[in-house]
């Protein structure tokens, strides 16, 4: 648990410390409500309160899910990503997956007298060892003042990478809009990244080419094909950011996760190696239910066969087979030849979710 004190003022909001002179136990401040898992408080304007906390209680984690689920069926899309959530999850004291001691995990929870439940929510979570970190934030659909509530909630987050030395923060934002663009370059981010949500029809329609290659696929086999499975992949991804590391563990977690289906984790084999394949992942929540290209990855002494659309393709006809009309992936827009080849294949733009980044110092 942090233990610091730090005091700011942004649009009439502070943070203030509880005491620790015995009059209150360390890390408690009164009126928050979450005892030894909150370890500060700030009250705003308008009746804005927003504490902070490293170590959620299960009370404080029920109203977390509550308020990410409604930004969730408002918006249309989850309020936060999935490696987040997951973030969240391993605070819970009967986690199977505990976070690793070097992984930081900081939550911002906004209150407005007017309203029950939580206003908001901010994430700060990373790797305290390089001094990366990364921040999301999601606002009650309802609320007063919803830009008001996302400025606090991003000042407030500052100021927590601040206090744990400084770093780089990137800022997510998904379906990205002018708003969230003047927000970030107001709090002294810049545009990093952009990530294209693509969409297209399911089954889908003939390529009509008689030269795209005849491939056959299986499933993976939970317990033998791990070891395989994570060295393609890491070679695959070897400069992607948030896919070209994963070990053991990361595999694991998404193997208990609820959605997951070994049948549609789809596995090329040449040569007698593993040289690709196709993860799918079913939004059963969504409306439409939504297919995804989860995963997709060709190891690269297998590139330029063709087998990248091939795997596509497989992992499509998949979803279709499973009664999905709708598929999706995920591409980042500077990626031109892969958003290319999406298009040739049929997937049109859905939105664009933006990572804005920023240098903190201590």
């Amino acid at each position: 648990m942090i233990q610091r004190a730090q005091f700011f003022r942004r649009s009439g909001v502070q943070l203030r410390q509880s005491p620790t002179d015995g009059s209150s136990a360390p890390g408690w401040t009164a009126g928050s409500g979450h005892g030894v898992q909150t370890t500060g408080s700030v009250h705003g304007m308008k009746g804005l309160e927003l504490s902070v906390t490293t170590a959620p209680d299960a009370s404080l984690l029920r109203e977390i899910t509550a308020l990410l689920d409604d930004v969730a069926r408002v918006g249309g899309h989850p309020a936060l990503s999935e490696h987040k959530r997951m973030e969240l999850q391993r605070r819970q004291p009967a986690t199977d997956s505990p976070a690793a001691a070097d992984q930081v995990f900081v939550g911002v929870v906004a209150r407005a007298a007017s309203r029950p439940g939580l206003t908001g929510y901010a994430q700060v979570d990373g790797d305290s060892r390089a001094r990366e970190y990364a921040v999301e934030m999601a606002v009650a659909p309802n609320a007063d003042d919803r830009p008001s509530v996302a400025d606090a909630l991003l000042d407030a987050s500052v100021r927590e990478v601040a206090a744990l030395g400084g770093g780089s923060l990137r800022l997510w934002a998904a379906v990205a809009t002018e708003a969230d663009d003047q927000r970030a370059l107001a709090a002294g981010f810049e545009l990093e990244r952009e990530l294209v949500q693509m969409r297209c029809d399911l089954p889908l329609a003939s390529s009509g080419a008689p030269d795209d290659p005849a491939i056959h696929t299986r499933a993976f086999r939970p317990g033998v094909d791990e070891e395989a499975w994570l060295a393609t992949n890491n070679r695959s991804f070897a400069s992607h950011p948030e896919q070209g590391h994963w070990d053991l563990g990361d595999l694991l977690d998404r193997e208990r996760e609820p959605w997951f289906d070994p049948a549609g984790l789809r596995l090329l084999e040449a040569d007698g190696k593993l040289a690709g394949s196709c993860w799918t992942k079913i939004h059963d929540s969504t409306d439409p239910p939504l297919g995804e290209i989860y995963v997709i990855g060709l190891d690269p002494d297998f590139q330029g066969r063709g087998w990248g659309r091939a795997l596509t393709r497989a992992g499509l006809d998949w979803l279709a087979g499973r009664g999905l009309t709708v598929g999706m992936l995920y591409v980042d827009a500077a990626n031109r030849p892969a958003v290319s080849l999406y298009r040739s294949m049929g997937f049109v733009e859905d939105h664009v979710d933006r990572a804005y980044v920023t240098a903190v110092g201590p």
